[in-house]
This record gives C-alpha cells, structure tokens and sequence, in this order.
C-alpha cells in the first residue's frame, strides 16, 4: 500500500517510483492510464464499465466474485492503453481498507521499535486486528502533536486484486485508495486547511488536511440515490458533522472542501445542491487537473493522477 503525505511528511511512501500504469476499481467501472517515465506524463486512458458483482469492496470477506469478468476487463485496459507488461500502481476500493489518523506526542526514531509503536497505537483503536493484516503508515514532522496516517487491509483481500493484474502480466507496485491519492492532486500538500470530499457510487470519504498534513479520515456507506437521484441528504449531514467535529477538536475551521464526484452516471443537481448547502468554498477536482480532457474524465482519474510523483 502506500500512504498520501504532504512535503511535511518524511516516509518511504512518498518516494514512489513512476509507474509504467495506474489502474483504478471503482464500484462501477474500471479505469486506466499508461504513464510515460521518462516525462511523467498520460499517454493513454481509459475507462470501462464493469457488470455490477464482479467484486464488492469488503475490509474482512472475499472481494471478487466474478474473477473473469474482472481478467477480461483488465486484459481490455491493457489492449486499448497499448500495454504489454510493466509495474504497475492499483487503485481499490475504499471500503477494503481502514485508514486511521493517530496524534502522538513523540514516536521511536527507530524503524523497529516505530513499527511495533504504531502497530500498538492502531491496536488500542481496533482491539481485534486480522492475523494477515497488512499495514503501512506516514509521519509528520510538524509541530506537536505529530499525526501518524495508518492504512490497514487484510492481505487475503490485497491479493484477490493485485492476482487480477498479475495474471495478466503486471508488476503490482502499490495499492491504496483514492482519497489517499487525491490528497496529491488536491492542494493538501501545499498547505492551508481543506476537506477533500470523494463521492462514489455506494459510499463516500472525507479527509481533512491541515498545513500540509492529514489530520481526519472518515468513510461512510451511502444510498445510491445519493449519486443516481442526488438525494444527497446524507452526503451534507456528514460533512457538516465534519466540520464541527473539526472545530471543536483542532481549534481551526477549514478554509474550502474539494469535491470529487466519483459515480460514473452521477444525478447532475449534486453539484448545485452540494453548493447550495454548504458554506465554505466549493472547489471541484478537475480545477485541479492540468490535463485537456473533458471535466467528467478529469473527476474520474484524478485519484490516478495522485500517483505521479
């Protein structure tokens, strides 16, 4: 997995190398882009649905359903971005993992001794951890306290969608989800204080960047209404709950929320009610993609993007 840091962060997880492709699963489709080492730029993309069941994103039971239905669309992504082999980043979705923001007063300068600290912090938020857990996590460097990003995932269900690309072919060399990648398109990294809003299909995500570092993670399930006849009463209840939750905790308000609308047929008053609802600035993510594309594949492969370093 690798874990989203800004430039206050000091981790192996920020020296990603470039990918030769960045694949993304979403609960509908499957996209992808074929990346150019050499300029760090798109040179293909494509988006695919895919039939509803070939895989449920699940933290703790099997994901994929349909095994080839999910080869078939692969070796489609492959065939139209003109990709033979190579490494490869994979996007999964965001409810295979449990991403967890720990504030510590001081952590082990050690790898050692830093790896079993935090394994021990995340133990005491969830008591009962899977005997495959597989954990990756980032520090800040800021002021105290400083802010661990923990991301957690059961081994079994990374290697259901990681066997997926290598069977035909591909070198997985990192997983993670979209919000953790978006925080790298969005202007987390460059400072101020954002929430990053991803909208999908069946669930959203809420990450919430303050000076350059991630300070809360939450995911919810929501009613495909919200994004098929934008009923988005549930989208604004917890964001505004975010918010408060925010104030209260860090003393400091959020200076705009970034919205990625991530369902492929999103209901198109979303956007509009989402504004009409909200205080703070509304920033869309394609604002922040410098690509000449339509806004629709700009919100769609944004999360992508966040893995060219």
């Amino acid at each position: 997995m690798n874990v989203a840091g800004g430039r206050t962060l000091k981790s192996r997880f920020l020296q990603r190398p470039v990918p030769d492709a960045v694949f993304e699963l979403a609960s509908e489709y499957v996209s992808g882009i074929r990346v150019s080492r050499r300029r760090r730029s798109v040179q293909a993309r494509v988006i695919l649905p895919v039939d509803r069941g070939t895989y449920v994103s699940s933290f703790d039971r099997p994901n994929i359903a349909d095994g080839v239905s999910l080869g078939e669309r692969v070796e489609e992504m492959k065939e139209r971005l003109r990709l033979s082999s190579g490494m490869v980043a994979l996007l999964i979705p965001e409810p295979c993992l449990r991403v967890l923001v720990l504030a510590v007063d001081a952590i082990p300068e050690a790898q050692a001794e830093r790896d079993s600290f935090v394994r021990w912090r995340v133990a005491k938020q969830m008591p009962v951890l899977p005997d495959d857990l597989r954990l990756d996590y980032a520090v800040s460097s800021g002021t105290q306290p400083r802010k661990v990003v923990a991301a957690l995932a059961r081994e079994a269900v990374v290697r259901e969608y990681e066997a997926a690309f290598e069977t035909a072919g591909l070198n997985v060399g990192a997983v993670t989800v979209p919000s953790l990648s978006l925080f790298n398109v969005a202007d987390g990294p460059a400072g101020g204080s954002s929430l990053l809003l991803n909208i999908e299909e069946d669930h959203l995500s809420l990450l919430a960047v303050m000076d350059g570092d991630c300070v809360l993670y939450r995911q919810k399930n929501i009613s495909p209404a919200a994004t098929s006849d934008g009923n988005i009463g549930q989208v604004i209840t917890e964001v505004e709950n975010t918010l408060h939750f925010l104030e209260d905790k860090e003393k400091k308000k959020m200076e705009r929320i970034w919205i990625r609308l991530g369902a492929l047929n999103e209901a198109p008053e979303i956007l509009p009610r989402l504004k009409a609802a909200l205080t703070l600035p509304l920033r869309t993510i394609d604002e922040a993609v410098d690509e000449d594309w339509g806004v629709r594949e700009k919100a769609l492969l944004a999360p992508l993007l966040g893995q060219l370093p």
